[in-house]
């Protein structure tokens, strides 16, 4: 009866594009973070789910009572509970059908727009997910047929069944919120979002399970009763009324009862297909695991009903097991709970951790990591590399005085951020003021100068110059042509820098440039496949410093290029002599953009410039064994640049919902045709 339905159609065409504009919305939210693409995908279409199951069903039964076919109905030798549950499975497997049509069309979308995204994606990882639509739409399906019994008309079913499973729920659940003064801290994240989130992301709850169980079993009872009350006519009939609420209230009473018991009894099970195997982890991290020994300990001092807990503990539960998987540190996992492990909290707060961080312990050693600074796998692998092997002493200085961006400076246009990545690998910053006379620091790792707007003094370029010749490293990013810093000195050393229109660029924002064509040098090699994004680069060409021959011919090299655009140089004197005489080479690198690593910038995380700027800084310094690769590969990246984003969200908010609502008006018309 449902699929001949006219309104069918148009609670098909509501579902796909209310569910197309949460996961577009969603899937661009999440890029550059950690959330896996199933778990995104699950999580934007369960809010959907009560909607369309409250239109499916509101005429299942209501029309039965509204043209009294109900009488002749209930005239069949067949028990009321065999007709609920009937009618219950064909709404509910209607329901599963549009998911599993819904997810096809994501995935070819996907396929099409963002091929990046799809790469390390299994289409098993999206096997709990479904599960996890399948276990909440029963509930649903179940309560909207209760409904459906208690009203003669449709549209009050709808609204009701819609009232009872979406807006009453999280109605309260935000008055909750409000009314606590902890708010969201105190009581962790809605119950419906966290179980689908867990569920979809391989964490199986038995309280959860069998709560939705009892809950659908309850509201089929509730179904049944509800038709068979329609039997009870006249007077006679008062006692039959009385011990119908009667068994209602019972059965109520013991629902609770059972959902409290599975609650207090929970089991979490871990899928052993998704779990943490959707997480890869960079040749970087994995050379650390390996490389470590010994047993390390990392505590979660956290509670558990913060949000992070969740994700925290998917990823640490990653890195344990890729660290059992390279033959590296045992790694050992502990939660503390602020409010409840009293003891075991003291102990972290003497130490000097706060709440909310994750603690790393080998020995003696400790390595405190402050969650509101991230907890993915380049903090944790720096965690990792500071307690089990020996401290660096390197130190990067930063010009100021010319309008540069500073270390120091936690705004959207400093880089603070940045700064923090370079303590967390050993490295100390360290504000450098250039004057006639001073001496260059004896634990110069390399000068950076980031951004500078205003022209250096001829006395600076030449103590530069000097510093340069002694073996000296040098990291510019440039910003522009007009105000070039020290772009004067670079033609001295092997590159000239210009303004130029690249034409035909990918772009996120229609003025910045998506770089991902890399070269075969040490500090680019590592990021083929990868991407970078820079607002209004500058471009790099050789000077007449890098034409000549002899043991002071300056080598150029391109890093980074947008078709014939190079947008990233490096040039190096005296590596030839440097290996016979053991004389340190000159190394100088340019990036034609100086916001690229700002605080803005790498707030996305959706692109590899952290990742790249790193690589630059141990290039320079001497670190060539940590040139490889760090990027995080559990981040989400998409590949789509500003024009596949605009088609993406089209095609799957307008287009494809459009197309399934005219297949399904058409099939119904074909069904309700004369005969």
């Amino acid at each position: 009866m449902v699929r001949s339905l006219y309104s069918t159609a148009i609670a098909l065409f509501l579902f796909f594009a209310g569910a197309g504009i949460f996961f577009a919305f969603a899937f661009e939210n999440a890029e550059g973070g950690r959330t896996p693409l199933a778990v995104i995908w699950t999580c934007a279409v369960a809010p959907v789910l009560p909607v369309l199951s409250a239109l499916l069903a509101m005429d299942v039964w209501s029309d039965e009572r509204r043209t009294a076919r109900i009488e002749s109905l209930l005239t069949v030798p067949v028990k009321e509970r065999t007709f609920v549950l009937g009618k219950f499975l064909g709404v509910w497997l209607m329901v599963m059908a549009c998911a599993l049509v819904l997810l096809a069309s994501s995935l070819v979308a996907l396929a099409v727009y963002a091929p990046a995204a799809l790469s390390s994606q299994k289409i098993v990882s999206f096997f709990p997910g479904v599960l996890a639509l399948a276990m909440q739409s029963a509930l649903w399906c179940a309560a909207s047929l209760a409904a459906s019994a208690m009203f003669r008309h449709s549209a009050a079913a709808a609204l009701v069944s819609v009232l009872l499973t979406c807006v009453l729920p999280r109605g309260i659940w935000q008055a909750v919120l409000e009314w606590a003064p902890q708010g969201r801290m105190a009581f962790g994240e809605m119950p419906l979002d966290a179980q689908t989130y867990d569920m979809a992301s391989g964490l199986v709850s038995s309280g959860a399970v069998l709560a939705y169980f009892t809950l659908t079993v309850l509201s089929l009872f509730f179904t049944s009763k509800f038709i068979a009350a329609t039997r009870f006519v006249g007077r006679g009939a008062n006692s039959l009324r009385w011990s119908t609420g009667i068994a209602l209230s019972l059965a109520s009473a013991l629902a609770v009862s059972l959902i409290v018991l599975f609650i207090r009894l929970d089991i979490t099970m871990e899928m052993p297909f998704v779990g943490h195997g959707e997480y890869t982890f960079s040749a970087r991290t994995r050379n650390i695991l390996s490389d470590a020994r010994g047993e390390i300990n990392v505590t979660a001092f956290l509670s558990r009903k913060d949000a992070r807990f969740r994700s925290i503990d998917h990823f640490l539960r990653a890195l344990c097991a890729e660290a059992d998987a390279v033959g590296g540190a045992r790694i050992k996992i502990r939660y503390v709970d602020p409010h409840w492990d009293v003891g075991a909290a003291e102990r972290l707060v003497r130490m000097g951790a706060r709440e909310d961080s994750l603690v790393f312990e080998r020995g003696r050693r400790q390595a405190i990591m402050p969650l509101r600074d991230g907890y993915g796998e380049r903090i944790c692998a720096s965690a990792i590399l500071r307690v089990a092997m020996p401290p660096q002493r390197k130190t990067i200085y930063w010009t100021r005085g010319h309008g540069e961006c500073l270390f120091d400076v936690y705004g959207t246009w400093g880089m603070s951020d940045i700064a923090r990545d370079l303590a967390r690998d050993g490295y100390r910053n360290l504000a450098l003021d250039i004057a006639p006379g001073t001496e260059v620091p004896g634990d110069c790792a390399l000068i950076i100068v980031a951004g500078a707007r205003s022209d250096f003094s001829r006395a600076e370029s030449g103590w530069l110059d000097g510093y340069l010749r002694k073996g000296g490293r040098l990291l510019v990013l440039l910003s522009s042509s007009d105000a070039g810093g020290v772009a004067s000195l670079l033609s001295g050393w092997g590159m000239r820098a210009g303004s130029a229109a690249i034409p035909n660029a990918r772009t996120l924002s229609g003025t910045d440039v998506i770089v991902s064509d890399f070269s075969s040098h040490p500090v680019a090699s590592p990021f083929a496949g990868s991407q970078i994004v820079l607002e209004t680069p500058l471009v790099f060409a050789p000077s007449a410093a890098a034409e000549g021959s002899g043991a002071d011919r300056v080598e150029f090299s391109e890093l980074a290029n947008v078709g014939e655009f190079c947008v990233a140089a490096a040039t190096e004197r005296g590596a030839a002599a440097g290996n016979d005489l053991a004389i340190r080479p000159t190394r100088v690198i340019a990036v034609g953009d100086a916001a690229f690593v700002m605080n803005g910038q790498l707030g996305a995380m959706a692109n590899a410039n952290r990742d790249f700027f790193l690589n630059c800084v141990a290039y320079l310094s001497g670190t060539d064994a940590i040139t490889e690769s760090g990027t995080e590969t559990d981040r989400l990246v998409s590949g789509m640049d500003r024009r596949d984003r605009v088609r993406f969200a089209v095609v799957s908010c307008i287009v494809l919902p459009l197309c399934l609502f005219v297949a399904a008006l058409g099939y119904t018309m074909y069904i309700r045709r004369p005969r």
